[in-house]
C-alpha cells in the first residue's frame, strides 16, 4: 500500500471552522449603516427646511434616503432628537437652543450657515428710529411662535434690555405670530415690532425691507449682546446686500447673527457621519447664501460637543476609503477591515504554533502505535504460544494508513521498519 503523504484534516479544518466562526460573528457584530435617516429642520417656508431638502438631493446621490421633516423650529426639533422613539437621526439647532449639561446625548456635527436676527418696526409707532432693545417698552411685539428657537433667543434678548425676567415679561405685550401673521398686523397696526430670524436670502425679509411702512432696528449695542450670548455673533449687513437694484437694506444695518447647527444623536451609525458632511458641502454650495466662500460647514460657532469624526473630517477631509470609492463601497471595504484585524490577531500566532501543534499531533499517533506494539512484544514474551499474527497485521495496517507531510515521512517509514523487526523477533521467538 502507497504510502499518502498529505496533512492530517483535524489539523487544517478546525482552525478553518474556528476562524470562519469568529469571522462570521465579527461580521454580524459590526452592522452596516442604515440606507434611510430623518432630519427635522423647521417651518416649510424656513431656510432649515430648505436645508434639509437640498441635503437629501445630495444624499441621495450617495443612495441614502433622508426622510426631512418640518417642525415649528429649533425647540422642537430639540425634543424630537432627544425622543429615541422618534427616531430622528439630524437636527438643525439655532445658537442658544438647548446646553451640553441638559442634552448630554446631542453632538455636534458643523455650523452650516449664519441666520440674521431681524427686528422690524412699524415707523409710525416711535418718536425715533429704535436702536435698543429696551426702546421696545410698552410695545406690542411679536417673537414667533412657542417651540421656535427664535421665541427662546427672543426672550432672551428682552431680558438683556431690562424687559423680562424668568420667562415672565413684563413693560411689552407678547403676541404669538410667525413671520407672514407679523407682517400682516404690523401693516394693520395691531403690532409694533417684530423679530425674526431668517438668512437674508429668505424670500419674506425682502417683503419686510420693502415695506415703506416698516424700518429695521440698526443694534448699537450689537457687539455688547454678542459678549453675553457667546453663541450670536455681530455683523454688518451692506448697503444694498439683499437686493442691489431695489437698494434693500437702505443704509449699513449693524445686527446679530445666530449660528444653525447640524447636531446628531449619539446613536447616529457613526459611518453616516461622512457622506453627511461631504453632502453638507455640496448641500450649500447650490443654496446661494450670502456667506464667504468656505466659510461653512465649519468646526466653530457652537456649544455642544464636537464629534469626533466630523472633528477629523472637518481638519483633514474624508479618509482615504471615501475617497476613492461611492460610500457604500468604502462601507463595506470598512467593515472587511474591521473584520480583518481582529482575525489577524487569531489567525498570525495560529500559524506560528501549527507547525508545533502539527507535530505534536503525528508524534502522539506514532507513540500510541509503537505502545501497541511493545504491549503486544511483551504479551508474546510472556506466553510464546500467543497468535500474535492478526494484531501485527492491524497495527501495521495502522501504520501504512497515516497520513503525514513529507517532512515526517521517515518517521513513518522508521516505523513500519520496526514493524517488520518486530515480526522477525516474533517468528523466531515462536519456533
Amino acid at each position: 500500500m502507497r504510502l499518502q503523504l498529505k496533512a492530517p484534516p483535524a489539523i487544517i479544518v478546525w482552525p478553518a471552522v474556528l476562524i470562519l466562526l469568529v469571522g462570521f460573528g465579527l461580521w454580524q457584530l459590526i452592522p452596516k449603516p442604515p440606507s434611510t435617516i430623518t432630519m427635522t429642520t423647521g417651518g416649510e417656508r424656513g431656510l432649515y427646511y430648505r436645508f434639509g431638502v437640498q441635503l437629501a438631493q445630495e444624499l441621495a446621490k450617495e443612495r441614502i434616503t433622508l426622510q426631512v421633516l418640518p417642525s415649528a423650529g429649533s425647540a422642537e426639533n430639540l425634543k424630537r432628537l432627544e425622543d429615541r422613539s422618534q427616531n430622528i437621526d439630524l437636527a438643525l439647532l439655532q445658537g442658544g437652543v438647548g446646553s451640553p449639561e441638559q442634552q448630554p446625548n446631542i453632538f455636534a456635527l458643523a455650523s452650516v450657515f449664519d441666520e440674521q436676527i431681524w427686528i422690524f418696526y412699524r415707523r409710525q409707532a416711535f418718536k425715533e428710529p429704535p436702536t435698543q432693545i429696551s426702546q421696545l417698552r410698552d410695545k406690542r411685539i411679536s417673537i414667533s411662535m412657542p417651540g421656535s428657537g427664535t421665541r427662546v433667543l427672543g426672550l432672551e434678548l428682552l431680558k438683556l434690555g431690562g424687559l423680562s425676567a424668568d420667562g415672565q415679561t413684563f413693560d411689552v405685550k407678547l403676541m404669538d405670530l410667525d413671520a407672514r401673521e407679523s407682517l400682516k398686523s404690523l401693516g394693520s397696526k395691531t403690532l409694533d415690532a417684530a423679530l425674526l430670524v431668517a438668512g437674508p436670502q429668505t424670500p419674506i425679509i425682502a417683503e419686510y425691507l420693502s415695506s415703506p411702512e416698516l424700518g429695521l432696528m440698526s443694534l448699537v449695542h450689537a457687539d455688547a449682546l454678542a459678549l453675553r450670548m457667546p453663541y450670536l455673533k455681530s455683523t454688518l449687513l451692506p448697503r444694498g446686500a439683499i437686493n442691489l437694484a431695489q437698494d434693500l437694506p437702505r443704509s449699513d444695518t449693524k445686527l446679530l447673527a445666530a449660528t444653525a447647527t447640524l447636531v446628531i444623536h449619539e446613536d447616529i451609525h457613526p459611518a453616516l457621519i461622512t457622506p453627511i458632511l461631504k453632502a453638507s458641502e455640496d448641500a450649500l454650495k447650490k443654496m446661494g447664501l450670502l456667506q464667504a466662500e468656505g466659510e461653512f460647514p465649519s468646526a466653530i460657532g457652537f456649544s455642544w460637543p464636537h464629534d469626533e469624526d466630523a472633528k477629523e473630517y472637518l481638519k483633514k477631509g474624508p479618509s482615504f476609503l471615501y475617497r476613492h470609492l461611492p460610500f457604500w463601497g468604502a462601507v463595506w471595504a470598512d467593515r472587511a477591515i474591521r473584520l480583518v484585524l481582529p482575525l489577524l490577531i487569531i489567525i498570525v500566532p495560529l500559524i506560528r504554533y501549527l507547525p508545533a501543534l502539527l507535530k505534536a499531533g503525528i508524534e502522539a499517533r506514532l507513540s500510541n502505535i509503537y505502545r501497541q506494539l511493545r504491549a503486544l512484544e511483551k504479551r508474546c514474551e510472556a506466553d510464546r504460544s500467543l497468535a500474535w499474527e492478526e494484531e501485527l497485521s492491524e497495527i501495521e495496517h495502522r501504520a501504512r494508513a497515516l497520513r503525514v507531510p513529507k517532512k515526517y515521512a521517515v518517521d513513518v517509514y522508521t516505523l513500519r521498519m520496526h514493524i517488520d523487526l518486530a515480526r522477525d523477533h516474533l517468528s523466531s521467538a515462536s519456533r
